[in-house]
């Protein structure tokens, strides 16, 4: 009886079918749901190098400006590009901050105007009957220390009156939508210095004048202090006595700090640049400090390169 020989057929494996494409889904942000998640995607933006400069492709300031765009309702990657690093505090660009307000549902109308010299912006808010009005001018700009400021202020003051107008109506009017965030037309314009502190703004001689006339004199004449005319007598303290009270003893000792803590001749520079446009409301006395502290410290830097 013969026997059957064992079958030689072999099983092929059936090669899986190639899932379709398909088309017309409903694009979403990507949103962590919890800390983990949020450090895992801020690792990955941190790599890509794709972030704003302000974050540096660091994990923790990307992870932070994830979490405060969070605070306010901004997707991860819409916050990075909403939310500036400013003197180590989140900042929201105005954009930005106008897209959350006009994103609440709160408000009604809004009507920005410039009459040359005058920004003007309108907000009217759903449940109420007053509409926010808020204005900045030219003049304000000068008592800051903004107008002829080298940058957008020289370039586009326009534009600069209308985006500080619309931040103190935001501000003023949907505290609530911004949650106390900053807004970075404004910040941005305050002095930094190193460590991240923010230092007083730029003086102008109006500002000083307005402050000088805001003190009332406390020397008066009187029948109980007849000598207080005379003035106080400053010779025991020497030619070198600065009055730590003056408005710009604050300004210039950031300076001061400022310059002494950089290392780079560059920076030095960059620093004297900014601070140029403070000196001509200083007293001559604290304007000669400046101006020699200034000579000693790029002095230094001519000595250890032998120029």
């Amino acid at each position: 009886m013969a026997t059957e020989s064992p079958s030689t057929e072999i099983a092929v494996a059936e090669k899986p079918k190639k899932v379709p494409v398909q088309a017309g889904g409903k694009l979403a942000a990507m949103i962590p749901t919890d800390v983990d998640q949020a450090y895992r995607m801020a690792q990955a933006l941190a790599r890509s190098s794709m972030t704003p400069k302000s974050y540096g492709n660091d994990p923790d300031k990307i992870f932070v400006g994830i979490i405060a765009g969070a605070e306010v309702g901004l997707a991860p990657f819409m916050a990075l590009q909403s939310i500036a690093v400013i003197g180590n505090n989140p900042a929201i660009w105005g954009d930005g901050a106008l897209a959350l307000v006009q994103g609440s549902g709160l408000l009604i109308d809004m009507e920005e105007t410039d009459d040359g010299n005058e920004a003007t912006c309108r907000l009217v808010r759903k449940g109420r009957e007053t509409p926010i009005i808020r204005t900045f001018s030219m003049e304000d700009a000068k008592k800051a220390g903004l107008a002829g400021k080298q940058g957008p202020w020289t370039q586009y003051p326009q534009r600069m009156r209308q985006m500080r107008a619309r931040a103190w109506a935001m501000r003023d009017g949907f505290a609530d939508v911004l949650k106390g965030i900053g807004i970075a037309e404004e910040v941005k314009d305050f002095a930094v210095v190193e460590g991240g502190e923010v230092a007083a703004q730029p003086l102008t001689r109006a500002m000083l004048q307005q402050q000088a006339e805001e003190v009332e004199p406390a020397d008066t004449l009187t029948p109980d202090n007849p000598t207080a005319a005379e003035g106080r007598d400053d010779t025991d303290m020497g030619e070198d006595h600065v009055d730590e009270e003056h408005p710009a003893r604050a300004a210039v000792d950031a300076h001061l700090k400022r310059i002494a803590a950089l290392e780079l001749k560059s920076d030095v520079d960059l620093a004297i640049s900014d601070f140029s446009a403070n000196k001509a409301a200083l007293p001559d006395d604290m304007r000669a400090e400046v101006e020699d502290a200034e000579h000693n410290r790029l002095m230094r830097f001519s000595t250890v390169t032998g120029g």
